[in-house]
């Protein structure tokens, strides 16, 4: 019975949209003093979509890029943790795709 009850809690949880699982905070402090120096809510929730498709579409170059799994790690660890990261950079401008050489 308990079993159960737990996955059906997992199923529930497993049902979340996207919107649902990205928030954004509705005010902050800075906003409370001074409305004019902060984007709104709306604003950010769009910037953090755009940064998501991008993470996206850089994880898929380092999936097609033929590198060791070591590195692959490591460049996926800073696509997530550092997205600007000097390495990741490094990589992605040394890539070279054959539809750039014709």
């Amino acid at each position: 019975m308990v079993f159960s009850a737990v996955n059906g809690y997992a199923q529930s949880k497993g049902n979340d949209t996207l919107a649902k699982r990205m928030k954004v905070e509705k005010r902050t402090v800075l906003e409370e003093y001074e409305p004019d120096m902060i984007l709104s809510a709306e604003d950010r929730l769009a910037l953090k979509e755009k940064r998501m498709v991008e993470a996206k579409r850089r994880r898929g170059i380092l999936d097609t890029m033929d590198i060791s799994d070591r590195k692959r790690k490591k460049l996926l660890k800073d696509l997530y943790k550092n997205p600007f990261s000097d390495r990741l950079m490094k990589t992605l401008a040394d890539a070279k795709f054959e539809d750039a050489e014709d």
